[in-house]
């Protein structure tokens, strides 16, 4: 018989476990653990004996197909900016800071805004000499215009003068020679009466040739008028026509020029209403050197460092409205033709597990991602109100609905298989032996198929393996 102290040296003898019993005990435990989760291996009326069964329910729901695509959620963002340039003197809110419409966003530097006021000054009075200058422009050239216009008229008017005279000359002359023509017609009818020969007949034939010499140097004279006045007539017309030439120059040239001088007085009566502008604005900042949120919202970002200089076309802070959010998915060039505005879209946030959002396409952007591969194209989902905190930058799984089905029986692809052309599942029966029966399907969205014939709501599938 063994002593109890034998006993208790034997058993203060017996070594640790190694590491490798240690694993191998794990790999039994684990084993047997993976056993009992799965069931029974060899299930009764199983076609292949040892083949784990699953069972999948028939169900009622809906069922969607659409263009898959990986977002990000945004805020809708409204810009916030000082109404001039100024210099940032102090930030008084922080990125991701929430503020109401109203709250104090930034501070300008108020030194500095005194210097810019003044620089604002100098340019709107150097503005306004410009402007005085354009419009003393304008006015010199229509003076100038008016005097050229006059003294053209003078020139004008003293050809007419004597264009007039040589008309008055030659109609003088006519009559001056239809006169002795009548005169010598008179004195040859006494002529003719009178016998030849006698003293009164000598008498008239020496008045006849008188009036004869004194008809042809009226002649000659009226012939020299007549050329004198043909001649100014012809330099009239040359003078009417290069004055015609001239007049259409200067017109031109008048309008260029008035045109010209007026655009700079437009120009300069610009530039003196925003130097007028830019003073007082940058006077109403100094009075309230404070920028002010606009709206309610988040600081997405905030650009106002101290000491840095503003720009009007870039914004100092950027405040996302949580109430107005859209997610912005890539989408494949091959996809991007089935997308439309308008179109339901229905969406999981990663933070949300598999809570379902919906919304609408807003837009679609007709430029591809840049170095985007495959390319892709931006297309923008408008968030239907809900009240879940969404928060801007937020990654989602968004499908844009192409077709749904609402209210259907529906099965997991996964429980159905094709013999033949035939759609078939696996029904158990009563004894626990499985069964093929025949099913007809209807719209699928390549996860699970709607059910039109062969089973109910509520019956179970069974797959094996």
């Amino acid at each position: 018989m063994i002593s109890k102290e034998k006993l208790l040296e034997d058993t203060m003898k017996v070594k640790k476990p190694s590491k490798k019993m240690i694993a191998a005990l794990a790999v039994v435990i684990a084993g047997i653990s993976i056993a009992s989760y799965f069931g029974v291996t060899n299930a009764a009326g199983s076609d292949t004996p040892g083949a784990i069964q699953r069972e999948y329910p028939v169900t009622r729901g809906d069922i969607t197909a659409g263009i898959n695509g990986q977002g990000v959620l945004h805020y809708g963002s409204a810009p916030q900016n000082f109404s001039e340039a100024v210099v940032i003197g102090e930030a008084l809110v922080k990125p991701g800071q929430a503020v109401k419409a109203g709250d104090k966003l930034v501070m300008a530097d108020e030194g500095k805004l005194s210097e810019a006021i003044e620089a604002a000054q100098n340019e709107l009075e150097k503005a306004r000499i410009a402007l005085k200058q354009a419009q003393s422009a304008k006015t010199l050239g229509e003076l100038n215009a008016q005097k050229e216009a006059a003294s053209q008229a003078v020139g004008s008017a003293e050809a007419d003068g004597q264009l007039a005279q040589a008309n008055s000359a030659v109609d003088s002359l006519r009559q001056q020679v239809d006169a002795l023509t009548a005169q010598i017609s008179e004195t040859d009818a006494q002529l003719a009466a009178l016998p030849e020969g006698g003293p009164q007949a000598a008498e008239l034939n020496t008045r006849r040739e008188a009036l004869t010499a004194e008809l042809d140097a009226a002649k000659q004279e009226l012939e020299s008028a007549q050329l004198n006045r043909s001649s100014l007539e012809d330099a009239k017309n040359r003078q009417d026509e290069a004055q015609a030439k001239n007049d259409a120059i200067d017109k031109k040239i008048a309008g260029e020029n008035s045109g010209s001088l007026q655009n700079a007085i437009d120009l300069a009566m610009l530039d003196v209403d925003a130097a007028q502008k830019k003073a007082g604005q940058l006077q109403a900042i100094k009075d309230d050197p404070y920028l002010y949120a606009s709206t309610d919202g988040v600081i997405l970002s905030l650009d106002a460092a101290p000491g840095a200089e503003t720009k009007t076309e870039s914004p100092v802070a950027m405040i996302g409205d949580p109430n107005t959010k859209t997610l912005t998915v890539p989408v494949s060039q091959s996809d991007i033709g089935k997308i439309e505005e308008g179109q339901d879209a229905e969406f999981m946030l990663d933070a949300f597990g598999d809570q379902k959002f919906t919304g609408r396409v807003q837009s679609r952007s007709l430029v591809p991602i840049k170095d985007s591969n495959p390319v892709s194209y931006n297309v923008t989902i408008s968030v239907d109100p809900n009240d879940a905190e969404m928060l801007d930058g937020m990654s989602a799984n968004a499908t844009m609905v192409i077709k749904r089905q609402k209210d259907v029986l529906q099965l997991s692809n996964k429980a159905i298989f094709v013999r033949d052309g035939k759609q078939y599942v696996k029904m158990r029966n009563d004894d626990g032996t499985l069964r093929d029966a025949e099913i007809t399907t209807g719209f699928s969205d390549g996860k699970v198929s709607e059910i039109t014939g062969g089973l109910s709501e509520g019956d179970t599938v069974i797959v094996e393996g």
